[in-house]
């Protein structure tokens, strides 16, 4: 007997339901609510808060309303968070930008005479494209931000730093490949939206 595995939206239990039952009739098997398709529910991401770094749940389609923090209530920002390009990073913008980031994010340290850079640069944009929505990517100038260089150790570029719930989780030197990134990014994202 085939089945397909439904969770329920109201409280997260998985239930399987043979496929022949018609799905209009289920009913969760803990809280009894009625369950639906996962065609039918609302895609979701998980947005950290700035300024508590809880962990919030949101319909994609609620995040341009307004979101905010289910424990402190204060607004979640999500602007820049899906359009699949890098932010550049300043030391004026860091606070908002990376420590109060609503994802992980993964800094990318470069300089302009760097000629490694030139070819690093190029992958770091793509990553931006196939993670957005779920890692922040910032581009930083050491040149043009030498206190945020000191502060991080940045001795030499390219350099990545992965931070998440606005703490330094990780310091890779080096041209590293889009892959190891992805792994290195793995502990910290949030999953799939869905």
């Amino acid at each position: 007997m085939s089945e397909k595995r439904i969770v329920c939206r109201q409280c997260g239990a998985q239930n399987r339901i043979p496929i022949e039952k018609p799905l209009a009739n289920a009913k969760c098997g803990r809280c009894h609510a009625p369950l639906q398709d996962s065609a039918q529910q609302p895609q979701k991401i998980t947005l950290r808060c700035g300024k508590c770094h809880t962990k919030n749940r949101l319909p994609v389609d609620k995040i341009a309303g307004g979101a905010k923090c289910g424990r402190c209530s204060a607004p979640i920002r999500h602007t820049d968070l899906f359009h699949g390009r890098p932010v550049l990073v300043t030391g004026a913008n860091f606070e908002q930008t990376v420590h109060r980031s609503p994802l992980p994010v993964l800094l990318y340290a470069w300089a302009p005479w760097c000629s490694v850079c030139g070819g690093t640069g190029p992958m770091v944009d793509q990553l931006a494209m196939e993670t957005k929505g779920k890692v922040r990517i910032g581009k930083i100038n050491i040149d043009a931000n030498q206190a945020l260089a000191d502060k991080f150790h940045i001795l030499s570029v390219p350099a990545f730093l992965i931070f998440d719930a606005g703490q330094l989780k990780a310091h890779l030197p080096g041209a590293v490949p889009k892959h190891e990134l992805l792994l290195k990014l793995a502990p910290h994202t949030y999953g799939d939206p869905s």
